[in-house]
């Protein structure tokens, strides 16, 4: 469209949009009013439209005198305005300053005083609210009550919320909901004193009842909130609301949170149920488990075919993380079928072998004889007479001679205990020992592999008493260094010594052993190859490494909490507890069975049991609700899952909805300050 430039009356050029200069000079003369000017030298006054009016400022039709705009457009006025007047103390300052504001702007373009339009901007917000006025007062209140919140958690001791006693709450209050209404009826009067006392006393009033009223409000809310949440759940997961109600509650009190529960499930594995995370969730399951019907098979079923299956579980893990179990004596024999096959490696050494000459071993064994008495002068008498042939006082000079001399010696420090006979012997020996290496070469090589055989047969004994708890077992440190020293070759040797295979062996033996004397008693089983501490963990971790000993440390707990849960679940014990859970689940109220009955049935221990099981709070609480069979039917089969999405679901309820309640306090106090005669109004 062509611009037209065009003189005006005002003696100034306007460029005019339009279809030709006819219509622009038309344009023009609609525009502009001829008019004296107004004091102070301001401009001429045009007429506006409202459509370019600048943007937040109400439209204003000067013929009409009225806001214009649709009713979609008005609501939105009224409750934006109506959120900005409510706040207390300030909300009316506001409100009209942006009245005041847009005044001044449209004053600007309008042949009307900034007080006509002014007014006209007031009688349009009263219009409007009188349209629209429930909105108004809801809009009112949202200011006061968003203006009040802030107030309140930024000082809560003046509003009597953080106070330490019932009198300092109410006093603060009173206090601090008077301040604050006195000085809202204040602006909001223009002050007029008597409707600024009306306010103080609504407000101290309001305040005080608020340090009553709020905390149960909030409560409330709280507890509607998390119904509604745990409603939402239990259908989601398809069971009775009530019946997951009270799940919710057992994972509540055990003080379990999602990161435990699902470290905790997947540490026990497949066969971990919902039911062994907590203790009240066991008396749940204990209660459900005493009681004919549905959910007592699921209960006792589950638990019975865990239990049924334990030995198996135990030998099928220890079997693949370990190896079959050997049996030590098969071994033992082995080796020593090993040692006899050196016979022929002997004799071809000695084949070759030169006469012995023993006649410095034996003058050492007779000047030792004459100075040593008791067991090691016999000792070594005997080895003296050894190294004569038999029946003369001449010496042997045969190297399988001095041979049988040196095994005859091993023999004798096997039962030898006193500590100088075994010192004497063990010179003696080296004696031989050196006679035969000048005289029988090869021989050492030959001794190097009968010696790492005996080695090893010494091993496998050994590794059977690792996990024992007596003296004779290694601490941790003594069989690392045995286990390190073990693989060193010894002597004539050639590459590393099978020790630690045998240690491996004798301790693998001991385990099975354990297991097929213990398996039916997971405690004991657990208590016998974990121990008390952490000493066999060590060891273990030392013959197999740290992920197989931890694994099957892990197994043997795992099997234990097994065998805890099933005994409080389908035993005698907890019986109190399962008792008051029973009374929950059908509604029915009985006599106690008391400290005195506790004794005439278990004697002192019973009597124990009942006075400490009196003095602690009970661990399953409300249980009167589950009474239909199909109830307790899906808190069984809930118990005895491990239904992660079930878990997920029972975490959400227990924690509850994100509602705090303090927050919702603080609200409640705010609102109860903007009722009629509060603050905000």
């Amino acid at each position: 469209m062509p611009v037209f430039e065009i003189q005006g009356p005002d003696g100034k050029t306007y460029e005019i949009d339009a279809p030709d200069e006819n219509a622009a000079v038309g344009a023009l003369g609609q525009m502009v009013e001829p008019g004296a000017p107004r004091p102070g030298g301001q401009p001429q006054h045009f007429e506006f439209d409202p459509a370019n009016v600048p943007g937040g400022i109400p439209g204003y039709n000067r013929q009409t005198g009225v806001i214009e705009g649709d009713d979609a457009l008005s609501k939105v006025r009224t409750a934006s305005g109506g959120v900005l007047e409510g706040i207390p103390v300030v909300g009316p300052l506001i409100r009209g300053g942006v009245d005041r504001a847009a005044a001044a702007t449209l004053a600007q373009f309008s042949d009307k005083d900034y007080d006509e339009v002014l007014q006209t901007i007031q009688s349009g917000t009263e219009a409007e609210k009188s349209m629209n006025p429930k909105l108004d007062t809801a809009a009112q209140v949202t200011g006061a009550v968003v203006g009040t919140v802030p107030m309140i958690a930024a000082a809560p001791s003046a509003f009597g919320v953080t106070q330490a006693t019932r009198l300092g709450k109410i006093g603060g209050a009173t206090l601090g909901g008077g301040g604050l209404g006195g000085a809202d009826a204040f602006v909001r009067s223009g002050g007029d004193l008597e409707k600024t006392r009306d306010g103080a006393l609504w407000g101290g009033g309001l305040g005080a009842a608020g340090t009553y009223v709020a905390p149960l409000v909030g409560k409330g809310v709280k507890k509607v909130a998390d119904a509604l949440l745990t409603g939402r759940l239990a259908k989601a997961t398809g069971v009775d609301k009530q019946a997951f109600n009270l799940l919710a509650k057992g994972m509540e009190r055990d003080g379990l949170d999602a990161a435990t529960v699902h470290a905790r499930l997947q540490e026990l594995g497949p066969d971990g149920m919902v039911l062994d995370l907590g203790p009240n969730l066991k008396h749940q399951a204990a209660a459900l488990a005493a009681m004919p019907g549905e959910g007592q098979q699921i209960v006792r079923g589950a638990i019975g075919a865990r239990d049924a299956a334990a030995n198996r579980r135990i030998i099928d893990e220890v079997n693949s993380q370990l190896g079959p179990a050997p049996v030590p004596r098969r071994v033992s024999a082995d080796i020593e079928v090993n040692q006899g096959h050196l016979s022929p490696r002997y004799r071809e050494v000695f084949q070759n072998a030169s006469p012995v000459d023993t006649r410095p071993i034996a003058q050492y064994l007779d000047r030792e004889i004459q100075t040593l008495r008791g067991e090691a002068q016999r000792g070594l008498s005997t080895v003296r007479r050894m190294l004569n042939r038999v029946g003369t006082e001449e010496l042997e000079t045969n190297p399988v001679t001095l041979l049988e001399t040196r095994k005859a010696i091993d023999g004798m420090l096997e039962t030898v205990q006193e500590t100088n006979a075994r010192n004497a012997l063990t010179t003696a020996r080296q004696a031989v020992d050196d006679q035969l290496r000048a005289s029988v070469p090869g021989i050492k090589e030959v001794d190097a592999q009968y010696a790492e055989l005996a080695r090893q047969n010494t091993a496998v004994q050994r590794g059977q008493t690792v996990l024992a708890n007596g003296r004779e077992a290694p601490r941790p440190v003594e069989l690392a260094d045995e286990f390190r020293q073990g693989a060193l070759p010894q002597g004539e040797q050639i590459g590393p010594s099978a020790v630690p295979v045998r240690l491996r062996e004798g301790a693998r033996a001991e385990i099975e052993r354990i297991i097929g004397t213990n398996a039916n008693d997971r405690v004991a089983l657990q208590r016998l190859i974990k121990g008390e501490g952490d000493w066999n963990r060590d060891r273990l971790a030392t013959l197999f490494g740290d992920d197989r000993a931890d694994r099957i440390i892990r197994l043997l707990d795992n099997e234990r909490s097994f065998a805890d849960t099933s005994s409080i679940v389908t035993r005698n014990s907890e019986s109190l507890a399962r008792r008051e859970a029973i009374n929950d689940l059908t509604g029915q109220t009985g006599g106690d069975f008391g400290v005195v009955d506790s004794f005439k049935a278990g004697g002192v221990g019973g009597a124990t049991r009942a006075t400490a099981v009196k003095g602690v709070e009970k661990v399953v609480e409300a249980l009167q609700g589950v009474k239909t069979e199909a109830a307790r039917k899906q808190m069984a089969e809930t118990l005895t899952s491990n239904n992660a999405e079930v878990v997920d679901a029972l975490l959400k309820a227990a924690k509850g909805s994100n509602l705090d309640p303090s927050q919702i306090d603080r609200v409640s106090r705010a609102l109860l300050l903007t009722t009629v005669g509060g603050v905000g109004r």
